[in-house]
Protein backbone atom coordinates (compact mmCIF):
# COMPACT_ATOMS: atom_id res chain seq x y z
CA UNK A 1 0.00 0.00 0.00
CA UNK A 2 1.20 3.64 -0.46
CA UNK A 3 2.34 5.43 2.11
CA UNK A 4 0.91 9.18 1.44
CA UNK A 5 0.46 11.73 4.83
CA UNK A 6 -1.31 14.83 3.96
CA UNK A 7 -0.01 18.06 6.08
CA UNK A 8 -1.69 20.84 5.00
CA UNK A 9 -4.61 21.83 2.23
CA UNK A 10 -6.75 24.94 1.55
CA UNK A 11 -9.06 23.71 4.38
CA UNK A 12 -7.62 22.72 7.37
CA UNK A 13 -3.82 21.00 8.91
CA UNK A 14 -4.12 17.31 8.48
CA UNK A 15 -2.42 14.13 9.29
CA UNK A 16 -3.19 11.16 7.93
CA UNK A 17 -2.10 7.43 7.76
CA UNK A 18 1.15 4.95 7.60
CA UNK A 19 0.59 1.33 6.47
CA UNK A 20 1.82 -0.80 9.01
CA UNK A 21 4.36 -2.96 7.89
CA UNK A 22 7.44 -3.90 9.05
CA UNK A 23 9.80 -1.47 6.81
CA UNK A 24 7.29 1.68 8.01
CA UNK A 25 10.22 2.95 10.01
CA UNK A 26 12.91 2.47 7.87
CA UNK A 27 10.80 4.87 4.99
CA UNK A 28 12.73 7.72 4.04
CA UNK A 29 9.66 10.44 2.99
CA UNK A 30 10.01 13.49 1.39
CA UNK A 31 7.61 16.59 1.16
CA UNK A 32 5.64 16.74 -2.32
CA UNK A 33 3.06 19.70 -3.36
CA UNK A 34 0.30 19.87 -5.74
CA UNK A 35 -2.10 22.41 -7.39
CA UNK A 36 -5.33 20.76 -8.02
CA UNK A 37 -6.53 22.96 -10.89
CA UNK A 38 -10.14 23.37 -11.43
CA UNK A 39 -11.59 24.34 -15.13
CA UNK A 40 -15.45 25.32 -15.38
CA UNK A 41 -14.97 24.79 -19.08
CA UNK A 42 -17.74 26.47 -21.34
CA UNK A 43 -21.23 26.19 -20.10
CA UNK A 44 -22.64 25.33 -23.46
CA UNK A 45 -20.01 22.15 -24.23
CA UNK A 46 -20.25 20.89 -20.56
CA UNK A 47 -15.93 20.36 -20.83
CA UNK A 48 -15.00 20.71 -17.10
CA UNK A 49 -11.92 18.95 -16.40
CA UNK A 50 -8.99 18.88 -13.09
CA UNK A 51 -5.35 19.48 -14.09
CA UNK A 52 -2.52 19.18 -11.65
CA UNK A 53 0.42 21.15 -11.35
CA UNK A 54 3.53 20.01 -9.30
CA UNK A 55 4.77 23.60 -7.44
CA UNK A 56 8.55 21.76 -7.12
CA UNK A 57 9.12 20.61 -10.87
CA UNK A 58 6.31 23.32 -12.62
CA UNK A 59 4.97 20.30 -14.46
CA UNK A 60 1.04 20.56 -15.18
CA UNK A 61 -1.03 17.25 -15.85
CA UNK A 62 -3.78 17.83 -17.70
CA UNK A 63 -7.08 16.04 -17.83
CA UNK A 64 -5.99 14.32 -14.65
CA UNK A 65 -9.66 12.99 -13.40
CA UNK A 66 -10.24 11.64 -17.31
CA UNK A 67 -7.39 10.32 -17.48
CA UNK A 68 -7.85 8.47 -14.14
CA UNK A 69 -10.97 7.13 -14.91
CA UNK A 70 -10.46 5.43 -18.92
CA UNK A 71 -11.53 8.70 -20.45
CA UNK A 72 -14.21 9.14 -18.74
CA UNK A 73 -15.06 13.14 -18.32
CA UNK A 74 -16.66 14.61 -15.50
CA UNK A 75 -19.39 15.58 -18.32
CA UNK A 76 -21.22 18.30 -16.39
CA UNK A 77 -20.31 22.65 -15.10
CA UNK A 78 -17.63 22.18 -12.28
CA UNK A 79 -18.94 24.44 -9.42
CA UNK A 80 -16.60 23.77 -6.21
CA UNK A 81 -14.47 21.08 -4.93
CA UNK A 82 -12.86 20.07 -1.32
CA UNK A 83 -11.18 17.34 0.09
CA UNK A 84 -11.06 15.69 2.92
CA UNK A 85 -8.53 14.85 6.01
CA UNK A 86 -8.35 11.16 4.59
CA UNK A 87 -7.73 12.44 1.06
CA UNK A 88 -10.86 12.00 -0.23
CA UNK A 89 -12.11 14.68 -3.00
CA UNK A 90 -15.48 16.05 -3.66
CA UNK A 91 -16.26 17.51 -6.77
CA UNK A 92 -19.39 19.71 -7.05
CA UNK A 93 -20.81 20.00 -10.29
CA UNK A 94 -23.86 21.23 -11.99
CA UNK A 95 -25.79 20.51 -14.87
CA UNK A 96 -26.70 17.69 -14.01
CA UNK A 97 -26.31 17.95 -10.09
CA UNK A 98 -24.01 15.61 -8.80
CA UNK A 99 -20.84 15.76 -6.04
CA UNK A 100 -18.40 13.34 -7.86
CA UNK A 101 -15.99 11.40 -5.02
CA UNK A 102 -12.42 11.01 -6.01
CA UNK A 103 -9.16 10.32 -4.83
CA UNK A 104 -7.83 13.45 -4.47
CA UNK A 105 -4.14 12.95 -5.51
CA UNK A 106 -5.10 10.27 -8.07
CA UNK A 107 -8.94 11.78 -9.49
CA UNK A 108 -9.81 7.89 -9.38
CA UNK A 109 -13.59 8.02 -8.68
CA UNK A 110 -13.76 5.98 -5.77
CA UNK A 111 -17.73 5.22 -5.65
CA UNK A 112 -20.70 6.57 -7.55
CA UNK A 113 -21.86 10.30 -7.00
CA UNK A 114 -24.10 11.62 -4.61
CA UNK A 115 -27.20 13.10 -6.88
CA UNK A 116 -29.98 13.42 -3.48
CA UNK A 117 -31.08 16.40 -2.47
CA UNK A 118 -29.44 18.53 -5.11
CA UNK A 119 -30.52 21.42 -7.20
CA UNK A 120 -29.00 24.36 -9.05
CA UNK A 121 -25.34 23.93 -6.79
CA UNK A 122 -23.83 27.01 -5.98
CA UNK A 123 -20.59 25.58 -3.62
CA UNK A 124 -19.33 22.77 -1.71
CA UNK A 125 -17.89 22.75 2.00
CA UNK A 126 -16.39 20.35 5.04
CA UNK A 127 -15.85 20.01 8.47
CA UNK A 128 -17.18 18.52 11.21
CA UNK A 129 -17.52 15.26 9.32
CA UNK A 130 -20.16 16.62 7.27
CA UNK A 131 -20.12 18.09 3.47
CA UNK A 132 -22.45 20.86 2.87
CA UNK A 133 -23.73 22.43 -0.41
CA UNK A 134 -25.46 25.56 -1.32
CA UNK A 135 -28.00 25.49 -3.53
CA UNK A 136 -30.26 27.88 -5.40
CA UNK A 137 -32.56 25.60 -5.70
CA UNK A 138 -35.26 26.55 -8.83
CA UNK A 139 -37.77 29.48 -6.92
CA UNK A 140 -36.77 32.40 -8.80
CA UNK A 141 -37.58 36.12 -9.61
CA UNK A 142 -36.55 38.03 -12.77
CA UNK A 143 -35.02 41.31 -11.62
CA UNK A 144 -34.46 44.78 -13.64
CA UNK A 145 -31.37 44.34 -14.63
CA UNK A 146 -32.85 40.65 -16.28
CA UNK A 147 -30.46 38.82 -13.56
CA UNK A 148 -32.58 36.17 -11.30
CA UNK A 149 -32.56 36.30 -7.58
CA UNK A 150 -33.40 32.31 -6.48
CA UNK A 151 -35.47 33.15 -3.47
CA UNK A 152 -36.02 29.62 -1.85
CA UNK A 153 -31.99 28.74 -1.96
CA UNK A 154 -31.01 25.76 0.80
CA UNK A 155 -27.90 24.42 2.16
CA UNK A 156 -28.07 20.27 1.55
CA UNK A 157 -25.89 18.26 4.68
CA UNK A 158 -24.09 14.83 4.08
CA UNK A 159 -22.16 12.96 6.10
CA UNK A 160 -18.52 12.92 4.98
CA UNK A 161 -17.58 9.32 5.42
CA UNK A 162 -21.57 7.20 4.88
CA UNK A 163 -22.01 9.96 1.99
CA UNK A 164 -25.97 9.74 3.25
CA UNK A 165 -27.78 12.55 2.68
CA UNK A 166 -28.99 13.91 6.07
CA UNK A 167 -31.13 17.29 5.74
CA UNK A 168 -32.01 20.18 3.80
CA UNK A 169 -31.57 23.74 6.04
CA UNK A 170 -33.45 26.96 4.29
CA UNK A 171 -31.16 29.89 3.89
CA UNK A 172 -33.36 32.80 2.30
CA UNK A 173 -32.45 33.86 -1.05
CA UNK A 174 -29.36 33.54 -3.73
CA UNK A 175 -27.41 30.81 -0.97
CA UNK A 176 -23.52 30.70 -2.35
CA UNK A 177 -19.93 30.64 -0.35
CA UNK A 178 -19.99 29.10 3.02
CA UNK A 179 -17.35 28.06 6.19
CA UNK A 180 -17.22 25.88 8.52
CA UNK A 181 -15.85 27.68 12.27
CA UNK A 182 -16.01 25.89 15.69
CA UNK A 183 -19.29 23.76 15.20
CA UNK A 184 -21.26 26.39 12.74
CA UNK A 185 -21.60 26.86 9.42
CA UNK A 186 -21.71 30.35 8.10
CA UNK A 187 -23.39 31.22 4.87
CA UNK A 188 -23.33 33.74 2.00
CA UNK A 189 -26.96 35.01 1.34
CA UNK A 190 -28.73 38.45 -0.14
CA UNK A 191 -30.05 39.40 3.58
CA UNK A 192 -26.28 38.43 5.08
CA UNK A 193 -24.84 35.73 6.92
CA UNK A 194 -26.64 33.06 7.95
CA UNK A 195 -26.03 31.05 10.35
CA UNK A 196 -26.69 27.60 10.78
CA UNK A 197 -25.62 25.50 14.26
CA UNK A 198 -25.94 21.52 15.11
CA UNK A 199 -29.29 21.09 17.10
CA UNK A 200 -28.83 17.06 18.39
CA UNK A 201 -27.94 14.22 16.09
CA UNK A 202 -27.10 15.52 12.59
CA UNK A 203 -29.71 18.22 12.41
CA UNK A 204 -29.31 21.77 11.50
CA UNK A 205 -30.76 24.49 11.61
CA UNK A 206 -31.16 28.02 10.59
CA UNK A 207 -30.02 30.22 14.29
CA UNK A 208 -30.10 33.73 12.15
CA UNK A 209 -28.82 35.90 9.96
CA UNK A 210 -26.84 38.68 10.26
CA UNK A 211 -27.18 41.84 7.94
CA UNK A 212 -24.98 44.58 8.18
CA UNK A 213 -26.35 48.29 7.81
CA UNK A 214 -23.21 49.95 6.46
CA UNK A 215 -22.64 47.41 3.94
CA UNK A 216 -26.16 46.50 3.33
CA UNK A 217 -25.61 44.56 -0.06
CA UNK A 218 -25.53 40.45 -0.55
CA UNK A 219 -22.88 39.03 0.88
CA UNK A 220 -21.29 35.91 -1.69
CA UNK A 221 -18.02 34.47 -0.01
CA UNK A 222 -16.65 33.50 2.98
CA UNK A 223 -12.77 32.65 4.18
CA UNK A 224 -11.59 31.97 8.03
CA UNK A 225 -8.37 33.09 9.28
CA UNK A 226 -7.12 33.70 12.44
CA UNK A 227 -10.45 32.91 14.34
CA UNK A 228 -12.29 35.81 12.23
CA UNK A 229 -14.50 35.23 9.53
CA UNK A 230 -14.05 37.68 6.61
CA UNK A 231 -17.23 38.25 4.13
CA UNK A 232 -17.43 39.89 0.67
CA UNK A 233 -20.07 42.05 -0.32
CA UNK A 234 -19.98 42.83 -4.08
CA UNK A 235 -20.52 47.10 -4.58
CA UNK A 236 -18.86 47.61 -0.85
CA UNK A 237 -15.98 45.40 0.23
CA UNK A 238 -15.09 43.20 2.78
CA UNK A 239 -16.07 42.86 6.33
CA UNK A 240 -14.80 41.35 9.57
CA UNK A 241 -16.88 39.27 11.55
CA UNK A 242 -16.67 37.87 14.98
CA UNK A 243 -17.74 34.92 15.12
CA UNK A 244 -17.96 34.88 19.30
CA UNK A 245 -19.98 37.98 19.37
CA UNK A 246 -22.22 38.11 16.67
CA UNK A 247 -20.29 41.82 15.73
CA UNK A 248 -18.48 43.29 12.24
CA UNK A 249 -15.47 44.34 13.85
CA UNK A 250 -14.12 46.19 10.65
CA UNK A 251 -14.96 47.30 7.10
CA UNK A 252 -12.89 47.51 4.27
CA UNK A 253 -14.26 49.93 1.02
CA UNK A 254 -12.26 47.52 -1.74
CA UNK A 255 -13.06 46.41 -5.73
CA UNK A 256 -14.72 43.37 -5.61
CA UNK A 257 -15.53 41.18 -8.95
CA UNK A 258 -19.57 40.64 -9.01
CA UNK A 259 -18.75 37.33 -7.50
CA UNK A 260 -17.02 38.82 -4.98
CA UNK A 261 -14.76 35.83 -4.66
CA UNK A 262 -12.43 35.61 -2.23
CA UNK A 263 -9.46 33.64 -0.01
CA UNK A 264 -6.31 34.03 2.22
CA UNK A 265 -2.68 33.24 1.94
CA UNK A 266 -0.30 32.15 4.67
CA UNK A 267 0.83 35.80 5.33
CA UNK A 268 -2.43 36.66 7.18
CA UNK A 269 -3.58 38.64 3.79
CA UNK A 270 -6.99 38.04 2.12
CA UNK A 271 -6.95 37.83 -1.58
CA UNK A 272 -9.65 38.72 -4.23
CA UNK A 273 -9.70 39.98 -7.70
CA UNK A 274 -11.58 42.53 -9.76
CA UNK A 275 -12.71 43.44 -13.27
CA UNK A 276 -13.88 46.80 -13.68
CA UNK A 277 -16.08 47.30 -17.09
CA UNK A 278 -16.64 50.28 -18.90
CA UNK A 279 -20.36 50.83 -18.49
CA UNK A 280 -20.75 51.93 -21.79
CA UNK A 281 -19.77 49.10 -23.82
CA UNK A 282 -18.75 46.72 -20.90
CA UNK A 283 -14.76 46.26 -22.28
CA UNK A 284 -12.52 45.54 -19.60
CA UNK A 285 -11.10 48.80 -17.98
CA UNK A 286 -8.40 47.63 -15.68
CA UNK A 287 -8.29 43.66 -14.20
CA UNK A 288 -6.38 43.09 -10.59
CA UNK A 289 -5.58 41.38 -8.04
CA UNK A 290 -5.97 42.51 -4.86
CA UNK A 291 -4.30 41.82 -1.21
CA UNK A 292 -5.87 43.29 1.74
CA UNK A 293 -4.11 43.29 4.78
CA UNK A 294 -6.63 43.24 7.74
CA UNK A 295 -4.47 44.75 10.26
CA UNK A 296 -4.17 47.88 9.16
CA UNK A 297 -6.61 47.83 6.46
CA UNK A 298 -4.16 48.73 3.71
CA UNK A 299 -4.94 47.32 -0.20
CA UNK A 300 -2.49 47.33 -2.74
CA UNK A 301 -2.38 45.71 -6.18
CA UNK A 302 -0.52 42.33 -6.75
CA UNK A 303 -1.01 41.72 -10.19
CA UNK A 304 -2.81 42.80 -13.10
CA UNK A 305 -4.53 41.30 -16.41
CA UNK A 306 -6.41 41.61 -19.23
CA UNK A 307 -9.70 39.90 -17.85
CA UNK A 308 -9.06 37.89 -14.27
CA UNK A 309 -11.30 35.14 -13.46
CA UNK A 310 -9.20 33.20 -10.41
CA UNK A 311 -6.96 33.80 -7.69
CA UNK A 312 -5.41 31.56 -5.31
CA UNK A 313 -2.30 31.30 -2.83
CA UNK A 314 -0.15 28.27 -2.35
CA UNK A 315 0.54 27.91 1.21
CA UNK A 316 3.86 26.18 0.21
CA UNK A 317 5.40 28.71 -2.23
CA UNK A 318 3.17 31.73 -0.98
CA UNK A 319 2.57 32.37 -4.71
CA UNK A 320 -0.56 33.38 -6.26
CA UNK A 321 -1.96 31.56 -9.18
CA UNK A 322 -4.62 33.84 -11.34
CA UNK A 323 -6.03 33.45 -14.77
CA UNK A 324 -6.82 34.44 -17.68
CA UNK A 325 -9.56 32.25 -19.53
CA UNK A 326 -9.42 33.69 -23.19
CA UNK A 327 -12.87 33.87 -23.41
CA UNK A 328 -13.95 30.34 -22.45
CA UNK A 329 -12.51 29.50 -26.12
CA UNK A 330 -9.83 27.77 -25.40
CA UNK A 331 -7.50 27.11 -22.33
CA UNK A 332 -6.85 29.24 -20.19
CA UNK A 333 -3.39 31.15 -18.97
CA UNK A 334 -2.36 30.56 -15.16
CA UNK A 335 -0.09 33.04 -14.41
CA UNK A 336 2.40 33.18 -10.76
CA UNK A 337 3.47 35.72 -9.33
CA UNK A 338 5.35 35.87 -6.15
CA UNK A 339 3.42 38.43 -3.41
CA UNK A 340 6.98 40.50 -2.88
CA UNK A 341 8.62 39.74 -5.95
CA UNK A 342 6.13 39.79 -8.58
CA UNK A 343 5.77 37.51 -11.88
CA UNK A 344 7.21 34.17 -11.47
CA UNK A 345 5.66 32.27 -14.58
CA UNK A 346 3.18 30.79 -16.62
CA UNK A 347 1.36 27.45 -17.10
CA UNK A 348 -1.77 26.41 -19.25
CA UNK A 349 -4.61 25.34 -17.76
CA UNK A 350 -7.64 23.93 -19.05
CA UNK A 351 -10.79 26.29 -20.10
CA UNK A 352 -12.00 28.08 -17.61
CA UNK A 353 -9.78 27.48 -14.85
CA UNK A 354 -12.01 28.92 -11.50
CA UNK A 355 -10.30 27.11 -8.66
CA UNK A 356 -7.78 25.87 -6.74
CA UNK A 357 -6.96 23.73 -4.03
CA UNK A 358 -3.52 23.38 -2.39
CA UNK A 359 -2.30 19.99 -1.24
CA UNK A 360 0.83 19.00 0.41
CA UNK A 361 2.22 15.58 1.15
CA UNK A 362 4.10 13.44 2.71
CA UNK A 363 5.04 10.36 0.17
CA UNK A 364 8.33 7.84 0.08
CA UNK A 365 11.22 8.81 -0.79
CA UNK A 366 12.30 7.77 -4.74
CA UNK A 367 15.74 5.59 -4.53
Amino acid sequence: MKKIILLFSALLSITLFSCNSDDSLKTEFEIKNKVIVLNQGNYTEQNSSIYIFDEDTKIMTPNAYSTANNGTKLGATLMSAIFSTTGVGYLLCSHPDKIEIVDILSMKVITAPITTGLSNTREIAGGGGYVFVSNAGTECDTLPDGLYEYTDSYISVYSATSLDHISDVKVGSDAQGMVFHEGRLYVGTKEGIAILIKEGGNSFELLEVYKDEEFPGAVKYLTVMNNRIYASVPGYGILEFDPYDGRVRKRFEMPLDYDGYITHGPDNMIYTFANIYNTTDWSVESSNVYQLDPSSGNVKTVASGQNLYSVGVSHYSKNIFTSEVNGFQSNSTINIIDPQNGFVGSTTGGVGTFRYLFVSYAAPKEQ
